[in-house]
C-alpha cells in the first residue's frame, strides 16, 4: 500500500490507479483488492469495445484499469463504496449503448454535448455542482486526463492526470484519525502531497496551463470551439453567444475537416449540429451524408435524426424544445455568427 507520508513523484509515476484508490478512497483496502481481483478482464474489454463502437473513440489503455476499479467499488453494501458518500460522487458517466430510439437520442443531446463534441464525460461531481470531466482521448503515454470544469463560466481548467485527480481530490488537511475516511493527512502533508501530484504531472508531460495552443490536449481545443452549442441545445442561447461563436470554426476549417467526417465521429457530430443551427442547409446535408457513413453508432443516429429535421422541419425536437423553440435558437445563432460561418457552401 502506498505510504502517503513518504510518497514522491517518482513513486506516484510507478504506482497504479488501484494503488492510489487503495490509499485514499477505499474504506476497506483488503476488501477492495479482493473485489478488484475478481473483475473479469473479458467484461472490461467488452465495455471498451462497446464505447468504441458507440462513440467512435479509442480510449487510452488506462480506461480498462479504471473500469475495473469502478466495478470493485460499485457495491452499495461494501464499506469501500464511496461513489456517493459525503459530498462527492465518483463514477464515469459514459454511454456504451445507443438510446432506444431517435427521440431518446434527441433528449440526450443537451446534457451530453461535451461527450458528443470533445470526448469529455463526467467523472466526479461535488455537492456544489462543480464537476470534473474525463477525456477519453489519449493523453501523454496513454493516460486518462481530467479537466475540472468551471460551471459558472462554462470553461475547462487545466488538465490533470487521473492519478493526480484521485490523489488530490480525496486528500484532506484534517488531522488524521483512525476512524475517519482515508486521505486525512494534516495540513503540512496535505500541501506537500499537492506538490507531489503537480510534479508528477510535469514529469509525465501533462500541460499545466493552456498558454501554448500546440500543447493543449485535443479535448480542450474541441471543447473551446464547440461551447457555443451547449446553451443552444437547451433551446436557450447564451447572452454571450456571439462571443462564444468567435472561437468556433468557420468556412476554412469546414473545407478541411469535411474530408474527415466519415472517419472522425466528434468532428461529424459537431458539423451536423453546427450547420443545422447556423442555417447552412446544404453543408448540413453534406455533414449528415458523411455521418451516415461513420462507424460510430451514435454519429449515425445523429445523422438520421437531423436528416429527419431537414426533411420535415416541424418534426425537430430536443427534449422540451419543440420546432418553434429550435427555430428561434437557429435565428439567434445566425444573427450572432461571423460571415464566414454563414457563407455559401
Amino acid at each position: 500500500m502506498l505510504d502517503l507520508e513518504t510518497l514522491t513523484p517518482a513513486t506516484l509515476l510507478s504506482a497504479s490507479l488501484a494503488d492510489i484508490v487503495e490509499a485514499v478512497v477505499a474504506r476497506d483496502p483488503a476488501r477492495f483488492r479482493s473485489q478488484l481481483a475478481s473483475v473479469a478482464p473479458a467484461g472490461l474489454q467488452a465495455r471498451v469495445a462497446d464505447i468504441h463502437g458507440l462513440l467512435g473513440i479509442s480510449p487510452p489503455a488506462q480506461l480498462q484499469e479504471w473500469e475495473a476499479i469502478q466495478q470493485a467499488l460499485a457495491s452499495r453494501e461494501s464499506a469501500d463504496s464511496i461513489w456517493n458518500s459525503e459530498d462527492r460522487s465518483l463514477r464515469l458517466d459514459v454511454l456504451s449503448r445507443m438510446p432506444e430510439d431517435l427521440e431518446a437520442l434527441a433528449a440526450l443531446l443537451p446534457s451530453y454535448s461535451e461527450g458528443l463534441f470533445a470526448g469529455l464525460f463526467v467523472l466526479s461531481e461535488d455537492a456544489s455542482g462543480d464537476r470534473a470531466l474525463l477525456s477519453l482521448l489519449s493523453g501523454p503515454d496513454q493516460v486518462l486526463l481530467v479537466f475540472p470544469y468551471a460551471h459558472g463560466r462554462g470553461t475547462l481548467r487545466a488538465a490533470h492526470s487521473l492519478k493526480n485527480f484521485l490523489l488530490t481530490a480525496w486528500l484532506s488537511d484534517n488531522a488524521p484519525e483512525s476512524d475517519e475516511a482515508p486521505g486525512w493527512v494534516g495540513d503540512t502533508r496535505y500541501e506537500a502531497l499537492q506538490e507531489v501530484a503537480r510534479e508528477h504531472d510535469v514529469q509525465l508531460g501533462v500541460p499545466g496551463t493552456r498558454e501554448h495552443a500546440s500543447i493543449i490536449p485535443h479535448s480542450a481545443r474541441l471543447h473551446a470551439r464547440s461551447r457555443w452549442m451547449s446553451s443552444v441545445l437547451w433551446g436557450r442561447p447564451s447572452p454571450r453567444l456571439k462571443e462564444y461563436l468567435e472561437h468556433a470554426p468557420g468556412d476554412a476549417e469546414w473545407k478541411v475537416e469535411q474530408k474527415d467526417l466519415s472517419g472522425h465521429a466528434l468532428l461529424a457530430n459537431y458539423w451536423i449540429l453546427a450547420h443545422y443551427f447556423l442555417g447552412n442547409e446544404e453543408a448540413c446535408r453534406a455533414a449528415v451524408a458523411a455521418g451516415h457513413q461513420n462507424a460510430a453508432e451514435l454519429t449515425r443516429g445523429l445523422a438520421r435524426l437531423v436528416d429527419g429535421w431537414l426533411a420535415v422541419p416541424s418534426s425537430a425536437r430536443i427534449g422540451e424544445s419543440d420546432a418553434p423553440v429550435l427555430e428561434r435558437a437557429r435565428q439567434a445563432v445566425a444573427a450572432s455568427a461571423r460571415p464566414d460561418q454563414r457563407s455559401s457552401r
